[in-house]
């Protein structure tokens, strides 16, 4: 079973990324807090926030990627991130205004969501429907493989330098944005040529598809789950735990090596099943984890109670990419994967916004109170997609179809 080249450019390109963006980013929250003196309330509102404000993107470039193509879109986003991740840099360096902070950092989340719809539709262009988990869980084992390193070299680094993460995360990205431009091609007739400014009208449209609109509303519960394990996490280690940068980041490292070794036996044990089932078991797992996370007392109890989040993680993260692609039309890939995306991208607002509060108003009187929130969503989640598996057709669900034509997009070595 072959990949086109360019699939294996983009997973690795993802990788050096996601090592670079997890070296400084992690860390913001700690930074505004100890560092800054700002109330741990007021840092989840602004990254909710920010979250909220980069929303919008998912759904703008998805709909451009399917009128100029998906790689014009991804160069251009990953090339303004990079020098606006190099302004914060400079912002943390000389110590300006917190509102510079507050101005430039959701300016380049939004800038830098537009690559994700864009990347993600490349991939169903040219990958088919009963694969598309594997495919999106190899891109996750090289993200993955970059978020076990960069955080652990980032709680070194946070220790002498906090503009030095952000300047190595702006060079690794203007690295990554030469490689994209000159490697990476648009499949052929992926880019309708036809632009239209996007319109709320093209993205409400999408939510008449009422399966759609359900998987997007988990979604967006499953997302508030899964964000809880930057900020919330890292905010209750330093507070309540008493863990260290340096240990914090080793935390994320678990989560990374563990993705990168098991993520493919994983998906593996998961691909002849329903996509909807592993979703469904993967948000179990999550609960289960940040409830063990929750009453963790040492670092060690911490680390396994990560591993078992990580767990869900591996069968929820490619499950929820493949499966929008799977319920999306041909030629609006783009657009569903926008709007599914922003709902992604609320669902982690809320999260943070809700996690990081809660821990500041509910742990001082019950330690643990926030994390049984955290794991009733994800009880939720699980019986919703359950729930909608009944619902689709095996062949959207991930399970292979003999008689299915190959999509005219896949290149031969796809097939």
């Amino acid at each position: 079973m072959k990949y086109h080249p360019g699939f294996w450019i983009l997973a690795v390109s993802e990788g050096i990324m996601t090592a670079g963006y997890a070296i400084s980013f992690p860390f913001l929250a700690i930074y505004l807090s100890s560092q800054r003196g700002v109330p741990m309330a007021w840092v989840g509102i602004f990254l909710s926030c920010s979250m909220l404000v980069s929303s919008s993107a998912q759904f703008i470039g998805g709909e451009i990627s399917d009128a100029i193509g998906r790689r014009k879109v991804m160069v251009v986003s990953l090339a303004l991130r990079s020098v606006l991740i190099a302004v914060i840099a400079w912002i943390v360096y000389t110590g300006a205004g917190l509102w510079a902070i507050f101005l430039f950092h959701p300016l380049g989340m939004f800038i830098g969501s537009f690559f994700h719809p864009a990347a993600r539709s490349w991939v169903a262009d040219f990958v088919g429907p009963s694969r598309r988990m594997k495919a999106y869980g190899f891109l996750r084992m090289g993200s993955n493989a970059g978020w076990a390193l960069g955080p652990a070299l980032g709680g070194f680094l946070a220790k002498s330098s906090y503009s030095i993460m952000f300047f190595v995360t702006a060079a690794v990205y203007a690295g990554c944005t030469v490689v994209v431009a000159i490697s990476v091609k648009d499949a052929p007739g992926a880019a309708s040529g036809k632009f239209a400014a996007p319109s709320l009208r093209a993205g409400v449209s999408t939510l008449k598809n009422v399966r759609f609109l359900r998987f997007c509303v988990f979604t967006l519960i499953m997302c508030a789950v899964m964000s809880q394990l930057v900020v919330s996490s890292s905010l209750y280690s330093k507070n309540y735990l008493g863990f260290s940068e340096a240990q914090i980041g080793l935390l994320f490292s678990v989560n990374g090596l563990m993705v990168v070794l098991a993520q493919y036996f994983i998906t593996r044990a998961l691909e002849c099943r329903r996509i909807t089932a592993g979703l469904a078991a993967g948000a179990m797992l999550y609960g289960a984890g940040y409830l063990a996370f929750g009453y963790s007392t040492v670092f060690y109890a911490a680390a396994a109670a990560i591993v078992v989040v990580t767990l869900g993680e591996l069968a929820v993260s490619p499950g929820l990419q493949a499966l929008g692609a799977n319920m999306a039309p041909r030629g609006e890939k783009g657009r569903y994967l926008g709007v599914q995306g922003v709902f992604q991208q609320v669902g982690s607002s809320v999260g943070i916004l809700v996690g990081s509060n809660a821990i500041g108003a509910i742990s001082p009187m019950f330690q643990q109170g926030p994390w049984f929130i955290v794991a009733a969503a994800a009880v939720v989640a699980s019986l919703g997609f359950s729930s909608l598996g009944r619902r689709l057709t095996p062949e959207q669900d991930g399970l292979r179809n003999p008689e299915a034509p190959t999509s005219p997009l896949e290149s031969p070595e796809t097939v």
